[in-house]
């Protein structure tokens, strides 16, 4: 490989760094300033991937915190999602037709008795004197299915 000579007048703390640097080393003070001035025209051509690579880091981040809101959200919908669950398996009345118990789920979800097939739309209009609903239980029920509906909406805006 050929050498050419480039002569330069630099500061003196800078000529005081570069014979540390050679010292340091063990190398001649020509090695020591070729090799720097390598390094820095090697990190010069790789600002411009180094300032890529923060943007994308940057970038990343806030897609990572992102997710983890919506992962935080979807871990409190299935939370209430298994709280309707349970809800909907308790019994919240008799069934007008047969007098047998009926669940949540009979009564919202299927909208029939799970024994007799007797429709329970009549319970919900409270159409009949004696309803045969537990007002307590089908209270925390429908509270249960609106901290659902509440969740999911709030899901949807996000």
């Amino acid at each position: 490989m050929t050498t050419t000579v480039i002569y330069a007048r630099v500061p003196e703390t800078l000529k005081q760094a570069t014979d540390d640097y050679a010292g340091d080393r063990g190398v001649t003070i020509t090695t020591a300033v070729v090799e720097l001035l390598e390094r820095g025209l090697e990190a010069n051509a790789n600002a411009r991937s180094v300032a890529e690579l923060e943007s994308k880091v940057t970038q990343l981040v806030a897609e990572t915190a992102h997710l983890r809101r919506e992962l935080h959200g979807a871990k409190s919908e299935l939370q209430m999602l298994g709280a309707l669950s349970q809800r909907t398996k308790q019994v919240v009345g008799t069934c007008p037709t047969c007098r047998q118990s009926i669940t949540g789920y009979d009564l919202l979800a299927v909208g029939r008795c799970s024994k007799c097939g007797a429709s329970l739309s009549a319970l919900l209009a409270g159409k009949q004197r004696s309803t045969g609903l537990d007002q307590q239980e089908f209270l925390l029920l429908l509270g249960a299915l609106g901290a659902v509906v509440g969740v999911a909406l709030l899901a949807s805006k996000a």
